[in-house]
């Protein structure tokens, strides 16, 4: 694999070092590079099989093995069928909380302070969590540590106390974190995009104080117990051990999880409901936060390799992008543009468009956005920005690959999101097989100008230019949570 590295690095920092020059293609180096000619990438993905061991245990635990001996450390990650997607909103809150205490609040062996002591004594971390889709945990440490290493991640996966001290700590934390949720502008503009774009979905929703401070102890107790059960968890191991040797050491530990099985409630699906609009939010800012976008498509939509190199071209390339070109770089109206198209959401993922700005250069900047999103749904990209956004992608994929606990990783990834075990082996023919033409179609179908949803954080008074151009002017109170 670091064979293939070397092979590779050499013309994927010439190509982005031309990237830079994308802006003047009358450049000097931009003439030079463009005549350089390098042969495709031709790399293998370790398989299932060869270099990756997949077993199953009788309990029904599910481990992807690769053994990596240039250093003496071994590392586990864990991925767990839960999330608080399963989870109504007055219980929004717990799949996270319970997450975070069952490795804070220690274990049946294990108190917290000794728990904490013992892994610093060891150099060694172990982590947890739960998110909005998948639960996880995590395991580093030295190759003559894996004994206690795994006891410490079997029992935060089996056996967490939940310290109600720490429970009060992490729930004290968040109840902060809502409280300071208004300091700052990225997080504003990104929570109500989401919240436009998906309502009270999982994926909008606002935590509230009022959503955590009465959650109790033995509501994390009956989360875990819902959800950790052997059957539903996949565990990568990878770094320095005899396959054998470790697969004989999990299967000690964990054989006494007895197998039970498990069956998740439905997932809630999103509705295609469009939300346009220009949502306005005033907040005594030095600049102007931009968001534009939509709903855009599902991970099992064919048209997404097509997508991701169509966004490339629009403003998901950096400099080499015309959102970066038009409004950064032609017009000096923002240090901070791009867009970026979701083509991995097991549901509705989101188109967007996002810029800072100086205040009364919003809507210049609307403006732009509008115009390019129309010029790339109705003329085809250039040959140049074809192949730029081509080479881009093949030339990235080796670099999803730089460790075998990144390879591991992702086959396990596979399974647990449901893709097909060749998702990877098929990659590169599939980016390959990208035309210009498709790049075309493909935005004018996604693009969706009478769709957008536009959000602006900004100091309204000192806004140029009429927004209504945009769309229906909306406001959005901004008001101080309620933390009491």
């Amino acid at each position: 694999m670091k064979k293939a590295l070397i092979g590779v690095m050499a013309p994927v920092l010439i190509l982005t070092f031309a990237f830079s020059f994308a802006s003047d293609p009358l450049s000097p180096g931009a003439k030079v590079i463009e005549n350089m000619k390098f042969p495709e990438l031709n790399w293998q993905v370790p398989e299932v099989g060869n270099q990756v061991t997949r077993t199953e245990l009788p309990n029904g635990l599910i481990l992807y093995i690769m053994e990596d001996h240039e250093l003496p450390l071994i590392n586990a990650s864990a991925m767990i069928r839960a999330g608080s997607i399963y989870d109504s909103k007055e219980k929004v809150a717990v799949a996270g909380i319970t997450g975070a205490v069952m490795r804070t609040g220690g274990t049946k062996s294990f108190s917290p302070d000794s728990l904490n002591t013992l892994l610093e004594f060891i150099s060694g971390s172990v982590e947890s969590g739960i998110g909005i889709e998948s639960g996880s945990a995590s395991m580093s440490v030295l190759a003559k540590d894996l004994d206690i290493g795994l006891k410490i991640l079997y029992e935060v996966l089996r056996y967490p106390a939940f310290d109600t001290s720490k429970i009060a700590l992490e729930t004290s934390q968040i109840r902060e974190s809502i409280r300071r949720r208004n300091d700052r502008p990225g997080g504003i503009i990104g929570r109500e995009f989401s919240h436009l774009i998906y309502g009270d979905h999982p994926y909008g929703r606002i935590l509230e104080w009022a959503d955590v401070k009465d959650i109790s102890r033995d509501e994390l107790v009956a989360y875990h117990g819902k959800y950790y059960h052997p059957y539903n968890i996949l565990i990568a191991f990878s770094g320095d051990f005899e396959t054998g040797a470790l697969l004989k050491k999990v299967k000690k530990i964990f054989s006494d999880w007895p197998e039970s099985g498990i069956e998740l409630p439905p997932m809630p699906e999103v509705a295609y409901a469009p939300n346009p609009g220009v949502f306005v939010i005033n907040k005594n800012l030095t600049q102007a936060n931009i968001t534009v976008g939509h709903l855009g498509i599902k991970r099992d939509n064919p048209d997404r390799y097509a997508i991701a190199l169509m966004n490339f071209t629009l403003g998901g390339g950096s400099f080499t992008s015309r959102l970066t070109g038009r409004v950064r770089s032609d017009e000096g109206l923002a240090y901070s543009v791009g867009s970026s198209f979701g083509i991995n959401s097991r549901d509705f993922g989101t188109f967007q468009a996002h810029a800072q700005t100086k205040t009364n250069s919003t809507y210049r900047v609307l403006q732009i956005f509008k115009e390019e999103f129309e010029k790339i749904r109705l003329e085809p990209a250039t040959e140049h920005e074809f192949e730029t956004a081509r080479d881009a992608y093949i030339n990235n994929f080796v670099f999803q690959f730089d460790s075998p606990e990144e390879v591991v990783n992702r086959l396990m990834s596979l399974e647990y999101d449901h893709f097909p075990p060749d998702y990877y082996r098929t990659y590169l023919d599939d980016i390959r097989a990208v035309t210009i033409e498709d790049m075309r179609r493909v935005a004018e179908k996604y693009l969706k100008p009478e769709e957008m949803t536009i959000v602006v954080l900004a100091d309204t008074t000192r806004i140029s230019g009429d927004l209504r151009e945009f769309g229906q002017i909306k406001y959005i109170t901004l008001e101080e949570p309620k933390v009491d």
